[in-house]
């Protein structure tokens, strides 16, 4: 019963965790009125800037993981402290894309992303179990995107 009421509640965060990120970046249209990615055309872009298309699957893979990584810690009574850094990490990756597209006010989203990448340094430092290796690739990918978020503030 343990592991059916496990994988109910991974596909519960996994679907949550993926609403929540759409609901993100659509919020992004609602208030400006043109998608991600014709605002990210605006941009002047560092070196090693991924093609466009690659942001939606990496985000959807990500995303899962996450979800996984939330289902499981969520059980685990004694490690509260890595649960509610993993809860700030998500509200302020939502409110990022927020922040960065919609108000495109770089310094602050520059800082909101320096700020992610501590608390999942930490999580990972926190957490001694091996299902923190889940967060490995998001942690890449928020230090990658990091060097974005720096390079757009100081190109723009």
């Amino acid at each position: 019963m343990l592991q059916l009421r496990g994988f109910s509640s991974a596909i519960a965060f996994i679907v949550t965790i993926l609403v929540l990120g759409t609901l993100s970046s659509f919020s992004v249209e609602w208030i400006r009125g043109v998608s991600i990615g014709d605002i990210y055309g605006t941009f002047n872009l560092p070196p090693l800037v991924p093609p466009k298309w690659l942001f939606g699957p990496a985000w959807g893979l990500l995303y899962i993981l996450l979800g996984i990584y939330c289902a499981n810690l969520s059980f685990v009574k004694n490690n509260r402290r890595a649960l509610y850094t993993y809860m700030y990490v998500l509200a302020l990756n939502i409110f990022w894309t927020v922040v960065f597209f919609s108000f495109s006010n770089f310094l602050l989203a520059t800082l909101m992303i320096v700020a992610m990448d501590i608390l999942v340094i930490a999580i990972i430092w926190i957490d001694k179990r091996p299902i923190k290796l889940l967060l490995v690739p998001y942690l890449l990918w928020l230090l990658f995107a990091t060097y974005l978020s720096v390079s757009v503030l100081i190109l723009n």
